[in-house]
């Protein structure tokens, strides 16, 4: 009879596990009150009152996302060694004593030595020439936790989801605190990263320097959406002749000293001096954006038919200094900041973003999601602010991305206002 230990409550929550099996009828007796949950469904699982398969289909799903916010998304090189069941059955075979990809075995799979990550279980989806279209692996890994007595032996959880159709591979960890420094969860990634490349044969490709323009596009294009709503913003561009004379009459009237001038008798300053008109027009934009802002809650920004916000932006300024800031206020958005306004353009010349944090409606709330693109091998998601999420909003997650990547953000953009309210 396989039963429950605290790694797995530890990994789901006890609080989820009582809640699945509320779902199935189970409530505790008077007798079983006070009792941990472990006790509990142990015994549930003794007498059989428990579906054993059930549950162990609820850990998978939990146990791939709930708390697993640390997530790396690789780009797969080739997948033509790797696409069909016969090139993974003798390596699972031969290391892990495992005969089908259809495999679920987690709640006896906690057994795993030290440096010595084992499989919890596999499921797979296939088309009909036979070629796997998906195939999901869950690593369970030895780590110790600290407490005020010690170390406890404990272990994670490390979900590996490759989509053969996008051609990308999936790797998420539980960022946990109190772990012994040489389990943290990026060190058990970077294993179970080796496992797939050397022992199963997953070849992956650097992004090199294309995650960080799909994140400017993004920035730009969420930032494009809030702007253009605003009724003064649009007007702006009816005031470029208008710049342009000011700009010429402070000229005339400033003994400038580093002044160029055409045939026309028109004067510019050099570049890398200053770009005198558009620090107007950014003056400008500042003061239709802080208008419009000025008396408006955080919360009535999605009034305004949006989908996402962006909540904290880093990225490497025309110079290659780093520039990293937030809203200046915790009730104002960061799009009507006054840094942010004087560092936009430097983002806007460098077309390159390296961290991302926006801000999306959700059905429930919201979701917090930071991008990260300052790694060239892989692109780091993270799930923040303490929710459970759930597969969909990973998938929104990643549909976000994928969309910039392919240059469709206009249409989404305009799609996505459904979602609002």
């Amino acid at each position: 009879m396989a039963l429950i230990n605290q790694g797995i409550v530890d990994n789901v929550g006890g609080n989820y596990i009582e809640t699945y099996l509320h779902q199935k009828g189970l409530s505790r007796t008077a007798d079983q009150e006070g009792i941990s949950v472990i006790e509990w469904l142990n015994n549930l699982l003794i007498n059989k009152r428990v579906d054993e398969k059930d549950f162990e289909k609820f850990l998978f799903q939990e146990l791939f996302l709930g708390k697993r916010k640390l997530i790396r998304v690789y780009q797969l090189n080739s997948i033509r060694k790797i696409k069909y069941w016969d090139d993974w059955h003798d390596i699972l075979l031969e290391k892990y004593s495992i005969k089908s990809l259809d495999f679920n075995a987690i709640l006896t799979s906690y057994r795993c030595s030290k440096g010595n990550p084992q499989i919890a279980a596999i499921h797979y989806n296939e088309n009909g020439k036979g070629e796997l279209t998906r195939i999901q692996i869950l690593f369970v890994c030895f780590i110790q936790v600290i407490e005020d007595n010690g170390c406890r032996d404990s272990y994670a959880y490390i979900p590996v989801d490759i989509d053969f159709m996008q051609k990308i591979m999936i790797l998420k960890a539980w960022n946990r605190n109190y772990v012994s420094e040489e389990y943290r969860a990026d060190i058990l990634i970077d294993q179970i990263k080796n496992i797939m490349s050397y022992t199963f044969g997953v070849t992956t490709r650097n992004f090199m320097i294309k995650h960080r323009q799909v994140l400017y596009n993004m920035s730009k294009g969420i930032l494009d959406d809030v702007y253009n709503k605003i009724p003064a913003f649009g007007q702006i561009s009816k005031l470029q002749s208008y710049i342009e004379d000011f700009e010429q009459l402070v000229f005339k009237e400033l003994p400038i000293e580093n002044l160029r001038q055409n045939e026309n008798g028109k004067k510019s300053i050099p570049k890398g001096v200053m770009e005198f008109s558009d620090e107007i027009k950014k003056a400008v934009e500042r003061l239709a954006i802080s208008d419009y802002f000025f008396d408006k809650r955080y919360e009535q920004i999605w009034n305004m038919g949006i989908d996402a916000v962006i909540a904290r932006i880093k990225f490497n300024d025309s110079e290659n200094i780093l520039a990293s800031l937030s809203g200046e206020e915790s009730e104002k958005p960061i799009f009507c900041a006054k840094t942010f306004m004087y560092l936009k353009k430097s983002m806007e010349d460098s077309r390159s973003v390296e961290r991302l944090w926006i801000v999306k409606n959700r059905n429930k709330g919201r979701l917090n999601i930071r991008y990260d693109a300052t790694n060239d091998e892989y692109l780091g998601i993270l799930i923040r602010f303490g929710i459970r999420y759930t597969e969909e909003d990973i998938n929104a997650a990643m549909e976000i991305y994928s969309n910039y990547e392919t240059g469709t953000f206009k249409k989404i953009t305009n799609d996505n206002t459904r979602n609002v309210g």
